[in-house]
């Protein structure tokens, strides 16, 4: 059996785990495939023939899937944290919203997957402007969860101050790209071709960090919730 300790530093440590699965995973996925920023639509189908014969592709794409469901874990953690603390710190909007904009962006992304999965599917039988449609899908949908996240990085920084368990810079910096990722995604959804993910990718090495520092040092405990608290048993003499 884990100790509540041990849970709290595997599921923060899932934050960490999120990031470096993702990465590694994508890495992997588009090894050898067109860089360009906006490919054709041959461009496309060329680089899903190449993934569906290429098993560090294959295996590079369950990693990307696979790193969400860590992010599902570490997001429980974050929710089972901020519920603890909530009653001792008025942290109840940052938490609440941290935790429904990780849920989206999650949702966002692993909708995003079903049209390359299509495309991979389909890959001898698609033309190529309906291949570009189906990159294009996805792409936009990588650059509508920069929303969410950006909410949920800034958000998550200020509650995890609001109960103290990470100091100011960290909490300026997580503010800061959670700023700056709003606009960036805004502005790339106007634009996507000149998007840029600096936000995004500071976002995720806030993410990283954070993930690691509560790994390391737990939460120390906290006053259990109403609703889990013990109940007062009054004892009565007499008859009734």
């Amino acid at each position: 059996m884990f100790t509540s300790t041990t849970r709290d530093r595997l599921g923060a440590a899932a934050g960490a785990a999120f990031v470096a699965v993702l990465f590694a995973g994508n890495s992997m996925a588009t090894s050898g495939q067109s860089s360009s920023m906006h490919p054709t639509g041959q461009e496309i189908l060329r680089d899903a023939t190449y993934a569906a014969a290429s098993t560090t592709a294959t295996v590079g794409f369950m990693l990307e899937v696979s790193a969400f469901l860590l992010f599902f874990v570490f997001l429980g953690f974050l929710a089972n944290l901020l519920r603890r603390y909530r009653a001792e710190h008025d942290v109840g909007v940052a938490s609440a919203t941290a935790v429904v904009a990780g849920a989206v962006m999650l949702a966002i992304k692993l909708g995003s997957v079903s049209p390359v999965v299509a495309l991979y599917l389909d890959r001898d039988r698609l033309s190529p402007e309906v291949a570009q449609v189906l990159s294009d899908i996805n792409g936009a949908a990588f650059l509508i969860s920069w929303l969410p996240f950006a909410l949920f990085v800034g958000c998550a920084a200020l509650a995890l101050q609001g109960i103290g368990h990470i100091g100011r810079p960290t909490t300026y910096i997580g503010l800061a790209a959670g700023v700056a990722g709003v606009a960036l995604g805004v502005w790339g959804l106007v634009d996507p071709v000149a998007a840029s993910p600096l936000a995004f990718l500071v976002g995720m090495l806030w993410l990283m960090t954070v993930s690691i520092r509560l790994a390391v040092r737990p939460a120390p405990g906290a006053t259990a919730p109403l609703d889990h608290a013990d109940p007062v048993i009054v004892a009565a003499s007499g008859r009734p």
